[in-house]
């Protein structure tokens, strides 16, 4: 493969991942607010009196900042080192995938980036896992076709990986086995 190929993979991958990030940025969850406010202009809702203590929905990427300049808390619970300790035995101690929570690795970065000097217990965890479930992912690329009920439990960028390597793999076989390109 040359570098220019590689680059335009590179290039489309992360496309896609930053396109998880942003889906998972624009989720609405909701948040308490901790001040009271005549008005403020929140993205999405536009002119909005935040009462403290009375809960709103906002998008993710605003009840962060929000909860950053101490104006809410994010009413959704955040992953703890414990919850990627248990995936982490629970993914390599079953065959099957298991399911985690949803956009588990985004979050796992997070807790990895609030944790500071003790994220190298969270990094460890969270690599094995992402090797573990890895392992499991090629797998499902060689079925012919994987059960919905598995395909469900993979995480956004799994899906990205699995649906790349599948496509690709296919790609290959009908190349090789007709000379037209199939």
């Amino acid at each position: 493969m040359d570098s220019i190929t590689k680059e335009l993979l590179n290039w489309i991958l992360k496309r896609e991942l930053k396109r998880i990030r942003l889906r998972y940025e624009l989720e609405e969850t909701l948040v308490i607010p901790q001040v009271d406010s005549k008005s403020i202009r929140l993205p999405g809702l536009g002119e909005v009196v935040m009462e403290k203590g009375k809960a709103i929905r906002v998008y993710r990427g605003v009840a962060n900042q929000l909860a950053n300049s101490g104006w809410a808390k994010v009413s959704e619970e955040h992953l703890t080192a414990k919850d990627v300790t248990s995936m982490r035995w629970l993914e390599s101690s079953e065959e099957g995938l298991i399911k985690l929570p949803d956009f588990f690795y985004l979050k796992a970065v997070k807790l990895m980036e609030n944790k500071g000097a003790k994220n190298i217990g969270i990094q460890n965890d969270l690599q094995e896992i992402i090797d573990i479930r890895l392992r499991k992912l090629i797998k499902l690329v060689f079925l012919k076709e994987a059960p919905t009920s598995i395909l469900e439990r993979l995480q956004p960028e799994e899906l990205l990986l699995y649906n790349l390597l599948k496509e690709t793999l296919n790609m290959w076989q009908r190349e090789l086995m007709y000379s037209d390109g199939g």
